[in-house]
């Protein structure tokens, strides 16, 4: 017998409300989408046995194709909404290889449907001296308490105290209706129909008679929307890798059932597809709002545009007049409707040039998505979205100075901008121009609270948090983040990465597998999984990906983690190979900047692993960018110490506000300088501020280790090596990994603990099993070793 009644069904302190489609808990409403809350009625419904997947898929989706990875996120997210029960109790319990089982037990309450005793009125109560206003349930008007007689005339002459009487009577009836009537604006002002709303925008059918104007209607669109924090739109990206699983190709065009599949997909509630038609000089724009399970519409929207010029401001109206269809308050849309672009510019144009910038910016050719971003700026110059656009292409392209410049004008035109973009703006200003870190993470935590739905902020949150080495806290934002993009491998990557810096290898190897499941396989997944081969010694999983590598040469992210194995393990050969492969492979994508980059990286992780002269040799074949830590700290290897401390100087000068130049780059570039000069006491003291960053790079305890023992100071030194090899979840492949056992080894030793530095040299020695024979450390390692076992042997 079914569970489910015309009343309320309440367990564990929930309730649903079939009626109002609606699931509360201690009266609170659960935003539920629809299709998760056709889930939880049909497993209360069949709350006496086990519902197999395969039934639930049937039932849910009766006339399409989906993964049972849909499923599995929807039970995912009715878990995480019936998760506020004291008792702990699992609601939703799985059953391994048949399906679910609703636990709870259930109890129907029968209720009455509304009425409109149910509706609240202002009713005024008034006396000379005050007014109160009173919310209270509906009554039937009382009659007059007496008739009207022609013997009491209708406007017989009142009395003075009888008019005084009325004067205040009627001011005071006045005043209430008055709040009243406020109250009642202000109600008006902030209806909405309830949950934030997520949707899938298709691309406009019909034409301008201009392709690429065509375009740029739906870009705006999309950013005239997104300004929106009760509407979210789905990134287009995101819409193209779901037609790639349903095995679509990208140029297909997209009909109304696929986009209702994608809204399905994406765990979104409507779909918004338009048209624009161009009658004579005019032009007719259309864009309807239409549910993704049954296709029936919400809402429609529609204006004209006398010329050309007029539509992208037709757009900006269309935008608020659809978002309010869709529930959005009016006072919300009020708050959050900045045009596109203001009166009186040459928008059109600069709107064209933007979009043809921008889809060559997801295309890879930054020096094309220059060109035409400056077109944009040129015909627009208070264009702020584009001044931003054009800092990405930049950024894109390693092209440092431009990339500042273009961010600091967008930041000057900031207050023009859409609210996104505005936030946009503002994280790109304080990581790449002031540097100051911590603001970064106020300003995405600034964004996360105005946009809960955009996955981008919650990626950025990530993002700066785990550069400070806020890996918890970083590990909690990517989920948020996967949680509203699923179908990202760049998102489910950084996942992955979290959860091992976390320690949650299983949970890792999870998310790269769900990757893999979901079609959404490459260089960033198999970089994970490489991580994950080495952390844990699984020479299966370790071949596997060197295979793939095989198969995918042109996977530079592949090749840069193997260079770093190949310096872990002392095989220097292999990673001047790979490192001139990886340049190679930079140059013929046009990425110069990049090139120069990760070679200057490499060769200065080759100089402090010991093969010093072959690094210099790589780190001077192009000239030094001091504006990077990394090729600062560069100079003082190859013994250019007057050059370090004179970059070093205009750096903190430049960018006083810089947390890592000051805080990370300039101690540690310090430490290195005096570690050259033989002062290893300055060196370890200096290093000692860096320490709430030691989770960022492992390169920071083994210097300090290294500046320790040199002093003279065994135990301090152990403490760090021993920081170092026992957190290799931090970065699973580093260099300092190795090298740390050896500093052990040597720190055990001089404390006379013989046992022990033993056991850290053969850590270090099997680490370095199949290093280049003269590799300087494994020369030294093998004479200290020898040393050592002679002073055992000589004591036994």
């Amino acid at each position: 017998m079914s569970h489910i009644a015309d009343g309320l069904i309440k367990f564990e302190e929930y309730a649903i409300d079939r009626a109002r489609w609606q699931l509360s808990w201690r009266d609170q409403p659960l935003p539920l989408n629809r299709k998760t809350f056709d889930l939880l009625l049909f497993l209360v419904e069949n709350a006496d046995r086990v519902v197999g997947k395969d039934e639930l898929l049937r039932t849910l989706w009766p006339e399409s194709f989906v993964e049972e990875s849909n499923l599995t996120q929807h039970i995912f997210l009715l878990r995480k909404a019936l998760s506020r029960h004291e008792s702990g109790a699992k609601i939703i319990e799985t059953v391994p290889g048949r399906g679910y089982r609703f636990t709870a037990p259930v109890t129907a309450v029968e209720t009455e449907p509304p009425s409109a005793a149910d509706r609240m009125v202002i009713k005024a109560s008034e006396s000379i001296t005050r007014i109160t206003l009173e919310e209270e349930e509906e009554d039937t008007p009382e009659p007059f308490s007496q008739e009207l007689n022609g013997a009491h005339p209708l406007l017989s002459a009142p009395s003075a105290k009888h008019r005084i009487y009325w004067i205040a009577g009627g001011t005071a009836a006045a005043v209430a209706l008055c709040v009243a009537g406020w109250f009642g604006w202000q109600r008006w002002l902030d209806h909405t129909s309830g949950a934030q709303v997520r949707v899938v925008l298709t691309p406009m059918d019909g034409t301008t008679g201009d392709a690429v104007l065509d375009k740029a209607l739906t870009q705006a669109l999309r950013m005239d929307l997104g300004q929106s924090p009760y509407v979210t739109v789905v990134p287009g990206g995101t819409v193209m890798a779901t037609l790639t699983q349903m095995m679509h190709k990208p140029d297909d065009a997209i009909t109304p059932a696929m986009a209702r599949e994608v809204c399905e997909r994406t765990n979104s509630q409507s779909v918004l597809s338009g048209t624009v038609s161009k009658i004579g000089q005019h032009f007719l724009i259309t864009e309807e709002a239409s549910n993704c399970v049954d296709g029936s519409m919400i809402g429609q929207s529609k204006y004209e545009a006398a010329t050309a010029e007029e539509l992208p401001h037709a757009i900006d109206k269309l935008a608020a007049n659809l978002r309010q269809k869709l529930g959005e308050s009016r006072r919300n849309i009020a708050r959050f409707d900045v045009p596109l672009f203001h009166d009186n510019t040459p928008s059109l144009d600069a709107l064209k040039a933007f979009t043809l910038g921008t889809q060559l910016i997801r295309e890879g050719k930054f020096p094309e998505s220059i060109a035409m971003l400056k077109t944009a700026v040129a015909d627009d110059p208070q264009f702020a979205a584009a001044y931003y656009n054009l800092a990405v292409a930049y950024a894109s392209a390693g092209d440092d100075l431009h990339l500042r410049e273009s961010i600091a004008k967008a930041y000057s035109l900031k207050n023009t901008a859409m609210k996104p973009t505005q936030f946009q703006i503002e994280t790109m200003y304080d990581s790449e121009y002031t540097g100051d870190m911590y603001e970064l993470v106020r300003d995405f935590q600034s964004w996360v609270n105005l946009y809960p739905n955009s996955s981008q902020a919650w990626s950025g949150l990530a993002g700066a948090q785990g550069d400070l080495g806020m890996d918890s806290e970083s590990l909690a934002s990517l989920t948020r983040s996967v949680e509203l993009l699923p179908h990202s491998q760049g998102l489910l990557a950084n996942l992955a990465n979290a959860q091992i810096r976390t320690g949650d290898l299983k949970g890792a190897r999870t998310t790269c597998d769900r990757a893999i499941h979901n079609n959404l396989d490459g260089d960033g997944i198999r970089v994970r999984y490489l991580q994950l081969a080495y952390l844990l010694h699984d020479a299966a999983l370790l071949q596997e990906q060197r295979a793939w590598a095989q198969a995918h040469p042109q996977a530079v992210g592949v090749l840069g983690l193997e260079s770093q194995i190949a310096m872990a393990e002392g095989r220097f050969d292999d990673a001047h190979r790979l490192i001139a492969r990886i340049r190679e492979l930079h140059q013929q994508q046009g990425l110069f900047g990049p090139d120069d980059e990760a070679s200057k990286f490499g060769a200065v992780d080759l100089m402090q692993t010991g093969d010093v002269e072959a690094g210099k040799k790589i780190f001077q074949q192009s000239p030094v960018d001091i504006e990077e830590g990394q090729e600062v700290l560069g100079l003082v290897y190859t013994g250019d110490i007057a050059a370090a401390r004179s970059a070093l100087h205009t750096n903190e000068t430049k960018y006083p506000r810089a947390t890592m130049t000051n805080r990370f780059w300039g101690p540690r570039t310090r430490a290195a300088i005096a570690m050259a000069e033989h002062k290893p006491g300055e060196a370890a003291a200096l290093l000692e501020s860096t320490r709430p960053f030691d989770k960022v790079g492992r390169f920071l305890p083994w210097l300090r280790g290294s500046a320790y023992m040199a002093a003279g100071q065994p135990a301090a030194a152990e403490k760090d090596f021993r920081s170092v090899v026992d957190h290799p979840e931090y970065d699973p492949t580093s260099p300092y990994i190795s090298l740390s056992w050896l500093g052990l080894g040597r720190a055990l030793g001089a404390e006379g603990n013989r046992a022990g530095a033993i056991d850290a040299y053969q850590h270090f020695l099997t680490l370095w099993a199949h290093a280049d024979p003269d590799a300087t450390y494994l020369k030294q390692a093998k004479q200290e070793f020898a040393a050592l076992q002679k002073v055992v042997a000589l004591a036994k």
